[in-house]
């Protein structure tokens, strides 16, 4: 019943075309409305709050919380755990999701973010040299790609899968160099302006990942 009554808060809020940080009616008149218990309803919110849809404010009543992917954050490492499959098929979303907006982030790209992405490029060099593993500045790579499209959902988006498949992924059996060697030829391929090439070196550096997931050796 509170699956239902979840659903059915879903639909009012967008019929009434509530807001973040608009309230709800109290509990009691929405039981009511819904023709459905009280406890229905109260079973529903917490539900509803869990989801990040909407949240309690003690002493003052429920309201529609602003949208976020934090949420879907929190219970996704959990979900890749169950096993590879999950994680594999993350990656195959990442990596479809990234070649298909590469085309459009080339042409919006900036010189600035140019710039910051050699700089990053930089920074995995140094600490591969040294042996070392790089996750903040990979995870800072993947943002520069895509930050000039001015599209903060597709950011976090992307930012939640890769917090998501580095919180839950096995330890990679490939070299720190040859990480940041898949990452360089990104950028190379950026440079030459050919979309196709850029897309090529996205699904090389990919393969290298599909490769970890499938514990085989990653390349030469």
């Amino acid at each position: 019943m509170h699956q239902a009554v979840q659903a059915e808060i879903r639909n009012y809020i967008i019929r009434l075309g509530l807001r973040p940080g608009d309230p709800l009616k109290p509990e009691a008149e929405l039981a009511r409305h819904f023709g459905v218990s009280r406890n229905s309803v109260r079973e529903a919110v917490k539900a509803l709050e869990s989801t990040g849809v909407l949240e309690t404010r003690r002493g003052s009543g429920v309201y529609v919380r602003d949208f976020s992917f934090r949420p879907l954050l929190d219970h996704l490492p959990y979900a890749l755990m169950q096993g590879r499959r999950a994680l594999s098929e993350l990656a195959e979303l990442r990596k479809t999701l990234e070649a298909g907006m590469i085309a459009d982030a080339m042409r919006a790209m900036s010189q600035e973010s140019v710039a910051a992405m050699r700089e990053t490029l930089a920074a995995m060099r140094a600490r591969a040299e040294k042996g070392e593993g790089f996750p903040e500045e990979d995870r800072e790579f993947h943002r520069l790609l895509f930050a000039d499209l001015g599209n903060e959902m597709l950011l976090s988006l992307f930012d939640l899968f890769w917090q998501a498949f580095h919180h839950a992924a096995p330890p990679g059996r490939g070299t720190p160099i040859r990480a940041y060697e898949w990452h360089a030829k990104i950028f190379d391929a950026i440079l030459t302006g050919d979309p196709e090439v850029a897309r090529a070196a996205i699904y090389d550096h990919y393969s290298g990942i599909e490769a970890r997931l499938r514990d085989e050796p990653s390349g030469p």
